[in-house]
This record gives structure tokens, sequence and C-alpha cells, in this order.
């Protein structure tokens, strides 16, 4: 039987769309089982997270840890969420802050904050002395003149929020980051090879209307009848 013409290039055209398809949905399958993309609209974590700002936030964070930026559900101080800051003390730590000191103090030292513009660790006006019950925490956001966060709460348990109302933790992955170097590589490949795979199926299309199969030769056994 004569081979199609075509035929060989368009199995190839097959199996690089197949093989770049599964080189997208790869890393993006992964990225939205690991993490939730979330948009910073607010101002609040200011200057470390600027408006507009895409976070991708790991659901799986394990242990929530002192200095975490997290997006958590502020349900007990009756708002929608999720919302973006801080955590700045967790069970068992003594948060406080005196009006006119320069830092917060954190279990009776001066907590270290780079992340707060310098003098503005008290910004907001709001001064408080905290004891975080276990499995809760307090949280603050960076930009503290314009926050609505632990401080203005006293009423829900002083301010603070469950360890569980945390729905997610920066991963802190921009476009230099290991993994995303990583997962970027499979992820252009496939780009890359599903406009070659297009390519090579309409060649195979073009080849097969200009080169019809040839006819099949004769058959053995069969009677020739001449037609009058």
């Amino acid at each position: 039987m004569a081979r199609r013409p075509g035929r060989r290039r368009g199995i190839w055209a097959i199996a690089l769309l197949v093989l770049g398809v599964m080189l997208i949905a790869g890393p993006l399958a992964y990225m939205r089982v690991r993490f939730t993309p979330v948009k910073q609209f607010g101002d609040n974590m200011l200057p470390t997270i600027p408006v507009g700002s895409l976070l991708l936030m790991e659901k799986d964070h394990g242990e929530v840890r002192r200095g975490d930026v997290v997006t958590y559900d502020p349900a007990e101080w009756g708002y929608d969420g999720p919302f973006v800051g801080r955590v700045v003390a967790l069970g068992g730590d003594h948060i406080a802050y005196t009006m006119g000191d320069r830092t917060l103090a954190l279990n009776g030292k001066p907590l270290d904050e780079p992340y707060v513009p310098d003098g503005e660790a008290g910004a907001g006006g709001v001064g408080f002395a905290v004891s975080v019950p276990q499995g809760r925490m307090f949280v603050l956001g960076d930009n503290r003149g314009n926050s609505q966060d632990s401080r203005f709460h006293p009423e829900h348990h002083r301010g603070t929020l469950p360890l569980a109302a945390v729905t997610g933790v920066d991963s802190g992955m921009h476009e230099e980051s290991p993994l995303m170097v990583v997962l970027g590589l499979p992820l252009s490949a496939g780009i890359c090879l599903l406009p070659l795979s297009l390519g090579l199926g309409i060649a195979s299309l073009v080849v097969r209307r200009r080169r019809p199969a040839e006819a099949p030769g004769p058959v053995w056994g069969a009677t020739q009848v001449d037609v009058p």
C-alpha cells in the first residue's frame, strides 16, 4: 500500500502538539494547586507591597511565623476578606506600643521592623499592650498610618485573630526566583512547540492536496475483462 503524502509530518504535528500542551499544563497545574494569586488593592502594606501588586500565596503554608506576610479572613472583625497583613506577634507573645516610642516592643524588647519607614512604627496614633493568646496572632499593616488591623479591634480578643484565619502565606516568589525559573523552562518550551506543531500540520495538509496518493497496483488473481 502506498504511503499517504504528508503522513509523517502529520504524525509529528500531533506529537509536538501533545508534548507542548503537556509542558504548558504541567507548570500551570502545579502553580494552581500550590499557590493562590491575590491582588493587592489597598495601600496598607506600602512601601513593601505597592498597590496593584500580584501576590502568590502558598495554600499549604505550614507553620505561621512572626514577620510573615499573610492573607487572612477578618470575619471576627465583621469584614469580608481576604486582607493582607503582617504577623508581628503569636501566641504567648506580648506586643505593645507606647505613644511617642519609635518602635513596638515585643516581649519587652524593641521590635526591629526594617519594612516600616523610619519613625512610623506607631503611626496611626493608637497605643496598645496585648498578650496574645495561644493559637492566635496580632496582625499589622506595614503602612501604619493607613491600615485597618489588630490595633483597631480590641473588643475582639484584644484584636487578635485565630491562626486558622490565615488563608495563605506570601511565597516571596518573583520572576528571578529559582522555582519560577524551573517552572518557566518547560512552560516556554511548550509555548514554542505549539506554533511548530501548527506549522507541520499545515504543511502536511498542503502536501496531501498537491500530491494525491498513488493508485494501488494490480491485484493478483484478478481477471481482465475487455469492455466492448
